[in-house]
């Protein structure tokens, strides 16, 4: 392995690991994060008010989400500043580069578009998008459209494509041909699963490919 490489593994766990330390140190100080929940990189909680967040069960945040409880903009003025409480409800899912702001509930199970601004509650079931975001669809008809696509087009292992027993040119030719490519893989375990329960993981994504396209190919 190349010094570049070697360095480069290290600098990812010296980071990982300081990310989990201040994971736990907002927890400790009242953050209520639930099982199998996933913070990518850069993700940006309250840390002057961890204990008004929440972040309920299978909820994955993606990589630059911004969670805010205070907002300053009047301290100056007013010598105030609001906090209100965030919560995250479960299988709620947040996209790229998200801000959320004080005062918001999102969810269970609502999805967040990347880039999104999210001033007020996005109900049960719903997608969102847009600054400020409004919903535009629900995530019921968004899945089972997708599954259906699924379905048509390829599902493939990335095992397989570690393996080379599904090559990156195959890939491209069934592409070029229109077909729809999908992933899935043995191992649904994330380095950035908080408070991970493998077993129950393990089980729901086991069940949700069964449900839509039976026993694993």
């Amino acid at each position: 392995m190349r010094i570049a490489d070697r360095a480069r593994r290290l600098w990812y766990r010296l980071r990982r690991a300081q990310q989990v330390r201040q994971i736990e140190h907002l927890q400790a100080a009242g953050m209520r994060i639930g099982r199998n929940v996933v913070l990518m990189d850069d993700v940006v909680l309250d840390s002057s008010v961890p204990w008004l967040i929440e972040i309920g069960d299978y909820c994955r945040l993606s990589s630059g989400t911004r969670v805010m409880a205070h907002d300053a903009t009047t301290y100056l003025d007013l010598g105030v500043t609001r906090i209100a409480p965030v919560r995250i409800l479960a299988g709620s899912f947040i996209g790229e580069r998200t801000l959320i702001l004080p005062g918001v509930t999102i969810g269970p199970r609502t999805m967040i578009a990347a880039g999104s601004v999210v001033n007020r509650d996005i109900p049960e079931g719903m997608i969102a998008a847009g600054n400020p975001a409004r919903p535009y669809g629900r995530l019921d008809e968004m899945l089972a459209r997708i599954a259906r696509m699924a379905s048509e087009g390829w599902i493939v292992s990335s095992e397989d494509i570690n393996n080379g027993a599904v090559t990156p040119a195959r890939i491209h030719e069934a592409m070029a041909q229109g077909r729809e490519i999908f992933v899935t893989r043995q191992d649904p375990v994330s380095p950035y699963h908080v408070n991970l329960d493998r077993a129950s993981l393990e089980k729901q994504v086991r069940e949700a490919f069964a449900t839509h396209f039976g026993a694993p190919r």
